[in-house]
């Protein structure tokens, strides 16, 4: 490479300098290993390595037959995760929700000769979006999520019906203490139905809004409760899936429920008990994964957080969009719900509504 060029190389952005040194430095490894030959395959094939690398932030399994490259993907895949995969988002951004380029150039701090870099290498390895997709599928990166999130609202009703059960099972575990302990969490899974509806936003892309309506709830009995904690029983899952497709054959799985009891209000306030734990979103995965499986996506989590008050709520009324707080007698409950994306629970752009409660 000539000093000229390397100068001019320094001087791109970022990425824009990577994918260019790459590049040149498959024409170098092609022409000192193959001569005159052409060799097409091969080239579009190392190129589709540093495709896989930009785009998931992972650097493909397959072994490149030249060490220098292997470097160059290494120290790239390095690049994006210290800084967030900003170009693998905007990217993902762009050829999913169709979301314009000044956008998510904006939106992630991409140049836009990062952009045009990328670009003209989707041209040269002939990536095809369904190519796309599925490499996506594959990797799984978690980052995705972030992109998903903003396209996506969530609306949450929660039926009369639903809302009954919830806080009977909430109250009686709470009032009604087991032997050897003064109240115990709970835990079920929500079933009701999902209608999402599309638009698109110019210049922002494609944009959902998901109506999830929760119809009823169905309590683990087998769902081990202490003051602290709920350790859910992953058989129960399967008996609660084969009565509600016997039953209400029509109905999915659209999320759980647990509760967090405290000792008094001034306590559940102070500890923030309608906000999830650590604990509660390290446990997504576990019990979400087997249900993907079976096709079944759940998408929202409530948490239900009692304790014991002077005096009731004179109505129902909201903390955020998300919470809602009201009163059975003395006793004050916060219902939460929560956006499941991945294995994270979010609490943006959701809202928590229902007919069943005055003033909501």
């Amino acid at each position: 490479m000539l000093v000229g060029e390397d100068t001019e190389l320094a001087r791109l952005p970022r990425y824009a300098e990577m994918i260019s040194r790459y590049k040149g430095r498959v024409d170098e490894y092609l022409a000192a290993t193959y001569g005159n030959r052409r060799y097409k395959r091969i080239r579009n094939n190392l190129c589709k390595s540093l495709m896989t690398t930009l785009m998931t932030g992972k650097r493909p399994p397959e072994k490149l037959p030249d060490r220098k490259l292997t470097l160059m993907l290494t120290k790239m895949q390095r690049q994006l995760a210290d800084d967030g995969y900003r170009l693998s988002k905007a990217w993902y951004e762009n050829r999913v929700y169709r979301t314009g380029r000044r956008t998510i150039a904006s939106r992630w701090q991409v140049h836009p000769l990062e952009i045009k870099h990328l670009d003209e290498l989707w041209l040269d390895c002939r990536f095809s979006v369904y190519e796309y997709m599925s490499l996506i599928k594959k990797a799984q990166p978690p980052w995705t999520y972030d992109v998903d999130e903003i396209h996506e609202d969530v609306t949450v009703w929660l039926d009369a019906r639903a809302i009954e059960s919830i806080m009977l099972v909430a109250l009686e575990t709470y009032a009604v203490p087991k032997r050897g302990a003064k109240f115990t969490e709970a835990y079920g899974i929500c079933f009701g139905s999902i209608r999402p509806m599309e638009e698109k936003r110019r210049g922002h892309g494609k944009h959902t809004t998901r109506y999830i309506h929760v119809s009823s709830i169905h309590t683990q009995l087998r769902a081990r409760g202490y003051p602290d904690r709920v350790t859910f029983d992953p058989r129960s899952f399967q008996t609660q899936m084969t009565v509600a497709r016997h039953f209400s054959p029509q109905v999915d799985i659209v999320g759980d429920f647990h509760t967090h009891p405290y000792d008094t209000v001034k306590d559940l306030k102070a500890f923030g008990g309608w906000r999830y734990s650590e604990s509660d979103e390290a446990s997504i995965a576990d019990w979400v994964a087997p249900l993907r499986k079976m096709d079944y996506n759940p998408r929202v989590s409530l948490i239900i957080g009692i304790a014991e008050g002077t005096r009731r709520i004179s109505k129902p009324g909201m903390l955020k969009p998300n919470i809602v707080r009201l009163s059975i007698n003395k006793y004050h409950f916060y219902i939460a719900c929560y956006r499941i994306l991945g294995d994270r629970y979010s609490d943006r752009n959701i809202t928590l509504n229902s007919a069943a409660l005055p003033g909501m």
